[in-house]
């Protein structure tokens, strides 16, 4: 039965990428087919390809590539083919919002350890024009595909460090940050990040205590302490200065 039902999906897959490349085709119909690829076409590289180069249309109306973006984010796992046409769409000028956050939460299902999707969402992140959802979801896909990327440890960190940084914004950055942190220098970036905010709960406490588990106590006391060392440091240097 299920080598029967994989023969189904093939069969199914293939006629609806040759529906992909007809000519006159309706708006309509080419929606049901990129969202219908979506679900049976899993791995499948010329589905894949039909959808890469249907996002790449020119005339492509903004419904049908929300579709296509969602479609691949569903079948492309690992495909660097998905993964650059993705890329290339967050690159784009103009992308509404919406597609924008999109994309972003389709690279964070099928970008895993890939170093051009993390760029690109490390981008996206250091951009001053992100609206709060989207930048929720880039924090959060580079949880998901970047662990152990230095550029998204420290674009997570910097992000931590902000001051105009809303509640649940800093808590995202901080779960994303106790996904991907691995070694020791990591987590005293992250450490030092936190230690400067008073309001240690939920994932800022999990990243912290998660921290501390796994580093040796010197450093994680140095870490934490980071901020008070500089202030008495400050402190010291205008006395010996002013007085």
């Amino acid at each position: 039965m299920e080598k029967r039902g994989n023969c189904y999906k093939l069969s199914a897959a293939s006629a609806l990428v040759q529906l992909l490349q007809s000519n006159n085709l309706s708006n309509y119909t080419r929606r049901q087919a990129a969202e219908s690829l979506g679900k049976i076409g899993t791995g499948n590289e010329k589905a894949i390809a039909a959808l890469v180069q249907l996002l790449q249309s020119n005339n492509l109306d903004d419904y049908t590539r929300w579709l296509v973006a969602s479609s691949l984010g569903k079948i492309g796992i690992g495909n660097e083919n998905a993964i650059a046409a993705l890329v290339q769409l967050l690159q784009s000028n103009n992308l509404d919002d919406y597609t924008r956050w999109l994309v972003a939460y389709s690279l964070g299902k099928i970008g895993t350890g890939n170093e051009k999707a993390i760029a690109a969402l490390v981008q996206l992140l250091q951009s001053n024009n992100l609206d709060n959802y989207t930048r929720w979801q880039v924090a959060y896909s580079l949880g998901e595909i970047g662990t152990g990327n230095e550029k998204a440890i420290a674009a997570l960190v910097q992000l931590l460090q902000s001051n105009n940084l809303g509640y649940y914004t800093r808590r995202l950055v901080a779960y994303s940050l106790g996904e991907i942190i691995r070694d020791n220098n990591h987590r005293f970036q992250a450490v030092k990040a936190l230690s400067g905010y008073w309001r240690l709960d939920d994932n800022y406490y999990d990243l912290v205590w998660k921290c501390a588990q796994n580093m040796p106590y010197p450093d994680f006391y140095q870490a934490w302490h980071q901020h008070n060392f500089a202030t008495r440091a400050m402190q010291s240097l205008k006395r010996i200065l002013f007085t």
